[in-house]
C-alpha cells in the first residue's frame, strides 16, 4: 500500500489530471452522460478552451474545433451579487438568558446581465450573438435562538424562482441561418428551452446528471429533435462540444453558436 509522506514537496497544486490514484482508489473527473442514441454514431468532439471564469477575466477567446467566440460584453453574476434583505426581529424575555430572539424575513436575489459574442467558423465571421439573462430568487427565512446561545433553529423556504436566457443573432454571411435561443426555468433546476434555426425548432435540455452522479450545478445541455440528440454541450471542466454528423453547414454552425452561448452563460444554479 502506498504511504503518504507529509514532508514531500513534489506536489504541484496547479496540475490537473484525468484521474487521481490515492491508496489504490481511482477518483474520476465529472463528465456529462453520453446520449444512448449515439452508440455507434459518427460524432465530432471538440475540447473547449476559454470558457471558465479565469479565462473571462483575462478576456481570452472561446475556442473549440474550427470555431471561435470573441466575447464583446459579459456580466458574471458571481462578481456582481445583487442581494437584498428584509428582516423583522422579535424578542421574547429579552432580559433573561432563557429568553429568545425570533427573526423572520425575505432574502431577494436579482441579477440581470448581457452576453455578446462575435462568432466565427472555419471560413471567417458567422454572426454576432446577443443575449440577455435574468435570475430572480426570493427565500423566506425564519429563525429562533435562545439568548444564552445554547439552542437555535432556522428554516428556509424558496417562495419565488425565475431564470431565463434569451438570445438573437445578426448574421455576417450566407453560412449563418435565422437563429434564436430561448431558455428558462421556474424551479432551481437546469434551464430548458428551444433553439430555432431557419424556422425549425429544436429542444434544448439542461441536466445535472454526470458520470459521477447528480451535480449541484448544470453539467450539460443537449440539443434534440424528437428522440434524436444532435449536440451535447458538456460544461464539466474546460468543456467539450460534441456534434452528431452529418449535418448541413448552416445547421452545424447554428448548433456550434448555441454551444458557445451555453458554455459562456451564467448558470442559474451557481448565482
Amino acid at each position: 500500500m502506498p504511504v503518504f509522506n507529509p514532508l514531500s514537496r513534489s506536489v504541484s497544486l496547479g496540475l490537473t489530471v484525468a484521474a487521481v490514484v490515492v491508496a489504490g482508489c481511482t477518483v474520476t473527473h465529472q463528465q456529462a452522460l453520453e446520449p444512448l442514441d449515439w452508440v455507434g454514431a459518427d460524432i465530432e468532439r471538440y475540447p473547449v478552451t476559454g470558457a471558465g471564469s479565469w479565462a473571462r477575466l483575462r478576456k481570452q477567446p472561446l475556442l473549440f474545433g474550427p470555431f471561435t467566440g470573441e466575447v464583446v460584453a459579459q456580466s458574471i453574476w458571481s462578481l456582481l451579487p445583487a442581494t437584498t434583505n428584509s428582516d423583522v426581529q422579535v424578542s421574547v424575555g429579552s432580559d433573561s438568558p432563557r429568553g429568545h430572539q425570533l427573526n423572520s424575513g425575505t432574502v431577494t436575489q436579482h441579477n440581470e446581465s448581457e452576453l455578446q459574442v462575435n462568432f466565427s467558423g472555419p471560413e471567417g465571421p458567422l454572426a454576432n450573438l446577443r443575449c440577455r439573462q435574468m435570475l430572480h430568487i426570493e427565500e423566506k427565512q425564519t429563525g429562533i435562538r435562545r439568548n444564552d446561545g445554547t439552542d437555535s433553529m432556522s428554516m428556509k423556504e424558496n417562495v419565488a424562482y425565475t431564470a431565463a436566457l434569451n438570445c438573437k443573432s445578426k448574421g455576417a454571411g450566407p453560412q449563418w441561418p435565422q437563429w434564436q435561443l430561448d431558455m428558462s426555468t421556474n424551479e432551481p433546476e437546469p434551464m430548458q428551452g428551444v433553439l430555432e434555426v431557419a424556422g425549425t425548432r429544436f429542444d434544448v435540455v439542461g441536466s445535472q446528471a454526470s458520470t459521477i452522479g447528480q451535480a449541484p450545478s448544470t453539467v450539460s445541455y443537449e440539443i434534440r429533435r424528437g428522440e434524436h440528440t444532435l449536440a451535447l454541450i458538456d460544461r464539466s471542466g474546460d468543456g467539450t462540444v460534441s456534434l452528431s454528423m452529418p449535418a448541413g453547414d448552416r445547421q452545424h454552425n447554428a448548433f456550434a453558436g448555441a454551444a458557445a452561448v451555453l458554455l459562456l452563460a451564467n448558470d442559474p444554479l451557481q448565482p
